[in-house]
């Protein structure tokens, strides 16, 4: 049974006013683009996987032996990736051109395969035969896990976004300095239209996603803000835009 507040009137459920404690205070974390790396460091573990249960040893040295994968795809493949992410996280492509491309990367790559370009490609080109042990797998995605770890978890919560009913705060955590801004008439747009960045590495199809969340604030000085890199960023907004239309309470 819901107890009565001091006018009268039946209070919430504990578990709304539980809810509506949560929304009072909202802080939003803005990530570097190494955000996006994740895929690098789990596809190496994924190929240090199928190193490990179907690979063979190769004598390198006399004294020393190598455990590598038994075909080359999974070298070659482990490479294309991270190029890609390498190019991709530091030159965006958006809108429909982020599409075109996306598109016009995957037509190529069947046109290929259908035509039998890609036997031909690796068996007259030996130097795309790219073999990679199990050491340097289990190496590099061990120390990119960390690092990820470590930039996602602590380097970009050193500075973040405080979102309270009619007022908007940035805090950084070694200088224990801030500015506020008032959120009274805020407008805010949410960019998320780079499909491989946002909507593949950023998990988009698993409901989760990333976008850049842009804001102008209203008043005298008008100041326009970019969060970029915003992890699950529709959830994110929809929780801005309802503290943007809640009045501070105020002690009389």
């Amino acid at each position: 049974m819901a107890a009565a507040t001091e006018n009268g009137t039946a209070a919430p459920p504990a578990h709304m006013q539980k809810e509506q404690a949560k929304l009072q205070v909202l802080h939003v974390y803005e990530h570097s683009n190494f955000f996006y790396w994740w895929v690098v460091w789990a596809y190496g573990f994924v190929c240090a996987l199928l190193t490990y249960f179907d690979g063979r040893t190769v004598n390198l040295f006399a004294d020393k032996q190598l455990y590598v994968h038994s075909s080359a795809w999974v070298g070659i493949s482990f490479v294309a990736l991270l190029l890609i992410v390498i190019f991709f996280t530091n030159y965006r492509v958006k809108g429909a051109n982020s599409f075109i491309m996306v598109l016009g990367i995957g037509l190529a790559a069947f046109v290929m395969h259908y035509l039998g370009a890609w036997e031909i490609i690796f068996h007259t080109i030996p130097a795309l035969l790219i073999f990679m042990n199990l050491a340097f797998y289990v190496s590099l995605s061990t120390a990119l896990l960390l690092l990820w770890v470590f930039a996602t978890f602590v380097l970009d919560r050193l500075t973040y976004w405080e979102f309270t009913p009619g007022q908007v705060t940035l805090r950084h955590r070694l200088a224990e300095s801030s500015e506020s801004f008032d959120a009274h008439g805020l407008h805010l747009d949410r960019i998320s239209d780079d499909i491989l960045i946002n909507k593949i590495l950023g998990l988009r199809f698993l409901g989760y996603g990333t976008a850049d969340l842009k804001f102008t604030t209203s008043g005298a000085v008008r100041n326009t803000f970019t969060i970029e890199n915003v992890w699950r960023a529709n959830l994110r907004d929809e929780q801005i835009r309802e503290l943007i239309v809640v009045r501070p309470n105020v002690a009389t």
